[in-house]
């Protein structure tokens, strides 16, 4: 039976409330810098019916310049509006896309964190348990945050390219359609499978590592951050398909990769993700 000791709650409660936070931020990033440019646009045609009134059209200028300080303040929390990146855009991806993992791929951590925990309450241990838990979870996401910053890479390489728009859409049909079907297809490889099951059972790696300090539990949490990589890369790419934006695609991967980990039968479920991505390929290639 599986008990959620107070140290487990310790640890996972704030990386509850940390994992909202980041989808309050990935929305509000998403949708307010759209909004402003929706008040902008109104701005201006309000300003071109009242260019007989010099004191009016000054005062609307002052009110739209105000409002372009507000969108520019959004747009540091957002997707670089212009074609060109600068610096802060690199710096601004990154955040996001950091964010954006944490979000998708922390509450897979919840089984592992459970089981390592369950594992060392019935062991003498120097560190206390959610000293341990709290690394784990650190060392898994340090993981995730490298895996961020060359997705950033790639996609600024594509971006270069004209591969994919500014909000991170791929531009061509069939560059989209074999990114889809390649997804379909490492489904049914080796290698998701040894990674999935890896991450559907964690308890194989964690009983094969003798446990005598700091350094193997960040060994633990390490070899859980590759498995899971190994596992969920390839569906982190397609969110070049529909957008790195577009939150509900965001959404609809997240909810795809924890079925496939956490839900009973993720294997099957893995297969049925893998008929469905070569199936949508296939039809894009047509049309």
């Amino acid at each position: 039976m599986l008990k959620f000791s107070r140290d487990y709650l310790l640890v996972v409660i704030p990386i509850v409330f940390m994992i909202v936070g980041a989808w309050v931020y990935l929305d509000s990033m998403y949708m307010k810098p759209m909004n402003m440019n929706m008040s902008i646009d109104m701005d201006k045609d309000m300003s071109m019916d009242m260019d007989m009134d010099k004191d009016m059209s000054m005062d609307m200028d002052m009110d739209k310049d105000m409002k372009m300080d507000v969108k520019n303040t959004f747009t540091l929390l957002a997707m670089p509006m212009t074609s060109n990146w600068n610096f802060n855009d690199l710096i601004v991806m990154t955040l996001m896309w950091i964010v954006m993992m944490f979000a998708m791929m922390m509450p897979t951590t919840f089984n592992f964190l459970l089981i390592f925990n369950q594992m060392r309450s019935n062991m003498k241990t120097h560190h206390s348990p959610k000293t341990e838990l709290a690394i784990l979870a650190t060392t898994y996401f340090l993981l995730w945050t490298l895996f961020s910053i060359a997705a950033v890479s790639l996609q600024y390489i594509l971006h270069n390219a004209n591969i994919v728009d500014m909000m991170g859409i791929i531009k061509n049909n069939n560059i989209a359609a074999s990114l889809i079907l390649f997804a379909g297809i490492y489904q049914f490889t080796n290698l998701k499978n040894i990674c999935l099951e890896k991450c559907r059972n964690p308890l194989s790696f964690i009983m094969g590592t003798k446990i005598n300090g700091m350094g193997s539990i960040v060994k633990i949490g390490l070899s859980n951050g590759i498995f899971c990589i190994g596992c969920c890369w390839v569906l982190m790419l397609l969110l070049f398909v529909n957008g790195v934006m577009n939150l509900l695609w965001v959404l609809i991967i997240t909810v795809a990769v924890l079925a496939e980990k956490i839900f009973p039968y993720g294997n099957i479920i893995s297969k049925l993700f893998g008929v469905g991505l070569i199936s949508w390929g296939c039809l894009l290639f047509y049309f």
